[in-house]
């Protein structure tokens, strides 16, 4: 009977080292990323709403988003590479 629970107690350390190993990989296998922050004015007080756009200078693809009312803003999903942030708002520079 002993060596029919050794047999479970190994199957199920295999098993367990092999999901965690497995889950290890997989989170490892991404390569995108992404850009936030929050935009602020010259007087360092929030911008609302704010349109910001992320350019990849290598392909020249661009996502644009709005901040938040906070000025807050994140553009997720973004393969690595050389990025441009700009932002533009009614009444501001770029």
């Amino acid at each position: 009977m002993s060596r029919f629970w050794s047999s479970i107690q190994r199957l199920v350390t295999v098993t367990l080292f092999a999901t965690i190993c497995g889950t290890l990989l997989y989170a490892q296998s991404t390569t995108d990323g992404a850009i936030g922050g929050t935009v602020y004015d010259t007087n360092g007080a929030v911008v609302a709403n704010a349109t910001v756009t992320v350019h990849n200078n290598g392909t020249n693809a661009e996502q644009k988003v709005t901040a938040d009312a906070s000025g807050y803003y994140r553009v997720s999903k973004l393969p690595s590479g050389s990025y441009t942030v700009s932002v533009n708002e009614k009444g501001f520079a770029a």
